[in-house]
């Protein structure tokens, strides 16, 4: 059947768009309102983007053929400072910049209009034929492209400052002195949307203890200040750069990096001199008053905190593994094996110093052991949970960790013995203008007030009431709900909305992007008035129904009916029924989203959340800034939409990580072939056989599975079965013999359950078999009970088991048989299985054995064999199979010429019990209830 993927998906996009089947307005039907996260449109769209659209629009198209009216919107995210950032890098010459512009195909002539941000964005949300709005459109995505926009639009501008007004409203946009991410380049905070490394890292809170030698300090950065009682020793970095600065009238010796850092969190900073450590020498430790030795260790990163770390052996693995190899050191040898491990914390389980006894079970050897990050997480994580200080730390004595560290970082700073540091759980944070971030304690910063106890509750709320997909992912959604608290939300720079309160500011890009669900309700709509007109009780009427509608229209000049119509459409398509975005989002834009619902929709909340998983190239994450990405013209020239959309599809369920192989692509699109020549021979027509009843009946399995799967949002195992699995049956239907003569009734139902995954080929194939209309606007297919035969059904499955059996044998014996002979079971077995299936005790069975005419020991040993085989087949197919009203000589004997042939001889079928049959070696008396016992000749 000659079809080329490429050729069929533009005709049918074309179609759908002059038909305009996807564009969705309000109606009888029971609706379904579908969103994905809107693209950050900072280069052209890839494989990483089509999964995530791809998923869903299967949903969507799924809902429709359920008789839904279903509304699938798309926009466009341009807020933010990524795309300021690249279009100055375009500005000054930046040669990656320009060169990454040339081999996404833009022209020489245009790259000098890239200097304008907005221009940049425009080109890559609409203009491109690498762009999001051609991207979607090639995958055959069914988008109502009516309600599109983007996010520095004028209307949309004033919806959020519409949304931002209530938020102040309520008291929950503060002002204050808070630690946040900062791009010193770009002079201005940053959020995981700005970065290029760095997504979700954490900012924590540092104890910094003071070590002193003389006049000098030595702050060490910490998580865990009550391990001060254990410490052996410090460690400082032989070959980073220290200095002596004055900090906040103190003399501190910290790393030339760990200086820089410290001004920005609002210590007043001046560097004096350089330093160069006196290793060997003492300094004074806090609260305990010993001396300890500074020592040498490389491992010490001078860009963490202030380069200086104290060492608990004890208690750290890394200190552990750091003085084990400093006494292979000729130089310190002797000094280090006197620097013996310090237990300080009790923790049942672990010995006397949890990070020996846990570097020595996972047999850790040196510093460069990846398995020393292992051991420092389970320590600390036990110790935290579990520990409690030993007798002799004094007033600490007894405490839980979780409590003594808290004392202990109090009693350091009252004393002038401590302070406090921010910095990144990790590194590298990477701004997408290329500059390494850092952490600023800024003093006039605007917040989200996410730690509002009665916001946190109004959110916990709404997030029991909703479906989460997958649903194992509730307890992050509930960790980030406790965890929020202020969130940056303000930004000097970048494209966005002015904050109402602080025109100079810009609503950043995660705060920007929390309802615009709504917004898609109205977007069509809404283009029709003047921004101007657009003030808050125009909004308070459309999403509350507060005001006057023709009041309202009357005062600001608005066509008559419109503003009630925009509510009507919110109220029809509202609340969202399912929100589609990535899983690494729980952490902040989809809890944010939950958030703000729970406060200005609290009677219309989200009913549900899909969180998508990952999508890596090669095994390694997507990139446009790196280049390390495949073009959606790129993939769909090569494979079609369908293609691409079947392998994305098929890879892995929606909520686990994705990676697009070339060669796995290539063999998996290569199925398409095996399916086309399926409904080719489907398509032949023929006489009625036997068979026929089987395959139908098969269906309705299938339909029944499907449905079942897509309704969990299985997008992976539905398509699995709509394709492969009825593929295999319709394979076997040939080959037991099947003429075709139900083929186009068949085929009618299988493309239906195929449409939304692969909905080109399945119009095509729909056109050519004479149907009107488009199959993506058909119903979804139902079950029909009347055509199933599961006796039927069963019995295909134990032919193949005995096929398989056979085949089995002829391989054991490695040799192929003149003849093959079959024995069933008796009458009396088969009687016995289906009573121990239903439920009979194997005394009662034994009985009726006996009273059949066999002796006890007998009995009991074919009933054992019986009982083993009933567990062997499992409780479902031995259920199955008990019901079973075909006798098993008669089935083989109708199917012998298929036997004969899957095993290519001659084939004879005896009951056990037939006094005429040909056994010579009394194989028949092994017989069991459909399990026949078999004799080669």
């Amino acid at each position: 059947m000659p079809i080329r993927l490429p050729e069929i998906s533009e005709k049918w996009q074309r179609a759908w768009r002059q038909a305009r089947i996807f564009e969705a307005s309000p109606d009888n039907r029971p609706k379904f309102f579908i969103t994905v996260a809107y693209p950050y449109v900072s280069g052209p769209m890839h494989l990483g983007h089509a999964r995530t659209y791809l998923v869903p629009d299967v949903i969507a198209r799924y809902k429709r053929m359920r008789g839904y009216n279903v509304l699938f919107p798309f926009a466009y995210h341009f807020t933010g400072t990524p795309i300021v950032g690249v279009s100055k890098r375009v500005k000054s010459r930046d040669p990656p910049t320009l060169q990454a512009l040339k081999r996404f195909g833009v022209p020489e002539e245009e790259i000098e209009k890239f200097e304008d941000p907005v221009y940049f964005a425009q080109y890559w949300a609409k203009s491109s034929e690498l762009g999001y709005r051609r991207g979607t459109e090639m995958l055959g995505l069914s988008i109502d492209w009516r309600r599109e926009f983007t996010t520095v639009d004028s209307h949309y501008q004033k919806f959020i400052t519409w949304q931002y007004h209530k938020l102040q409203q309520r008291g929950l946009i503060v002002k204050g002195r808070h630690p946040v991410k900062w791009c010193p380049s770009c002079n201005n905070p940053v959020t995981d949307h700005d970065l290029l490394e760095g997504e979700g890292v954490e900012i924590l809170e540092f104890t910094l203890i003071k070590y002193r030698q003389g006049d000098l300090c030595f702050p060490a950065a910490t998580l865990r200040p009550e391990t001060i009682f254990g410490l052996t020793n410090i460690w400082l970095n032989p070959k980073a750069s220290y200095v002596v600065a004055r900090v906040d009238g103190e003399k501190w010796v910290v790393s030339r990096e760990g200086a820089k850092k410290l001004k920005h969190q609002g210590y007043n900073v001046e560097i004096l001199s350089d330093f160069t450590p006196e290793f060997g020498s003492e300094v004074s430790v806090p609260i305990t008053n010993k001396r300890v030795p500074i020592l040498p260790a490389e491992f010490v990163d001078p860009n963490s905190a202030t380069g200086v770390v104290g060492s608990v052996p004890a208690h750290a693995p890394y200190d552990y593994i750091a003085l084990k190899d400093l006494e292979r050191d000729e130089k310190w040898k002797e000094l280090a094996s006197k620097l013996k491990p310090i237990p300080l914390i009790e923790l049942e389980g672990y010995g006397e110093c949890p990070a020996v006894t846990v570097v020595e079970r996972m047999k850790i050897k040196d510093q460069l052991d990846p398995k020393l990050e292992e051991a420092t997480k389970e320590v600390y994580k036990e110790e935290f949970a579990r520990g409690r200080m030993k007798e002799w730390t004094g007033k600490y004595a007894g405490m839980p960790v979780s409590r003594a560290r808290e004392e202990v970082k109090g009693d350091l700073i009252c004393s002038g013995d401590g302070a406090i540091m921010y910095e990144f759980s990790y590194l590298p944070v990477t701004c997408r203008c290329g500059s390494s971030c850092i952490v600023k304690v800024v003093e006039d910063q605007w917040f989200i007030d996410y730690s509002n106890p009665n916001w946190k509750e109004q959110a916990r709320s709404a997030l029991s009431q909703m479906e989460l997909v997958p649903p194992e992912s509730r307890a992050q959604y509930e960790f980030t709900i406790n965890w929020l608290h202020e969130w940056p939300c303000t930004r000097k720079i970048g494209l966005g909305t002015p904050a109402p309160w602080a025109p100079d500011w810009i609503i950043e890009s995660l705060s920007d992007s929390t309802i615009y669900m709504a917004f898609y309700t109205i977007s069509h709509l809404i283009k029709q008035i003047e921004p101007e007109k657009l003030d808050d009780p125009v909004f308070d009427f459309i999403f509350a129904g507060q005001g006057d509608p023709a009041q309202l229209e009357k005062e600001r000049g608005i066509q008559p009916g419109l503003l009630t119509r925009m509510r009507q459409e919110f109220d029809y398509w509202y609340p969202l029924d399912f929100r589609v975005s990535a899983y690494e989002l729980i952490s902040n834009h989809l809890t944010f989203f939950i958030f703000h619902h729970s406060l200005l929709f609290p009677h219309k909340l989200p009913r549900g959340i899909l969180a998508l998983g990952m999508v890596m190239l090669e095994g390694r994450k997507m990139s446009t800034s790196k280049g390390w990405l495949v073009t959606i013209p790129e993939v769909v020239r090569k494979y079609g939409a369908d293609g691409v959309r079947f392998y994305l599809l098929l890879g892995s369920e929606p909520w686990q990580d994705f990676n697009w192989r070339e060669s796995e692509a290539r063999a998996t699109v290569g199925n398409i072939n095996r399916f086309l020549s399926a409904v080719e021979r489907l398509l032949q027509g023929g006489e009625p056989a036997p068979v026929d009843r089987w395959l139908m009946s098969r269906l309705q399995g299938h339909i029944r599975k499907v449905t079942q799967s897509m309704e969990r949002f299985e997008t992976r195992k539905s398509l699995q079965t709509a394709f492969f699995e009825i593929l295999k049956d319709v394979e076997r239907y040939f080959e037991r013999g099947g003429k075709a003569a139900v083929g186009r009734r068949f085929l009618e139902t299988w493309l239906r359950l195929l449409s939304p995954f692969i909905p080109h080929l399945c119009e095509e194939l729909w056109s050519r078999l004479g149907k009107k209309g488009f199959i993506c606007t058909q119903s979804w297919p139902e079950p029909s009970p009347e055509m199933e035969d599961s006796e039927l059904e069963v019995m295909e499955e134990y032919l193949d088991r005995l096929l398989q059996d056979l085949t089995e044998v002829v391989r054991v014996t490695k040799r192929k048989p003149a003849r093959v002979y079959i024995y069933t079971a008796s009458q009396l077995k088969v009687d016995l299985f289906k009573e121990l299936v239903e439920g009979r005790e194997f005394g009662e069975a034994l009985q009726h054995a006996v009273r059949a005419g066999l002796d006890e020991r007998e009995a009991s040993e074919v009933l054992g064999k019986i009982n083993k085989l009933r567990k062997q087949l499992g409780p479902d197919t031995s259920k199955r199979l008990a019901s079973v009203r075909t006798p098993e000589l008669k089935y083989l004997k109708e199917n012998l010429a298929y036997i004969e042939k899957k095993i290519g001889g001659r084939v004879e079928v005896w009951d056990e019990k037939d006094p005429q049959k040909y056994d010579p070696q009394g194989k028949a008396s092994r017989a069991l209830p459909f399990k026949p016992a078999i004799y080669l000749e």
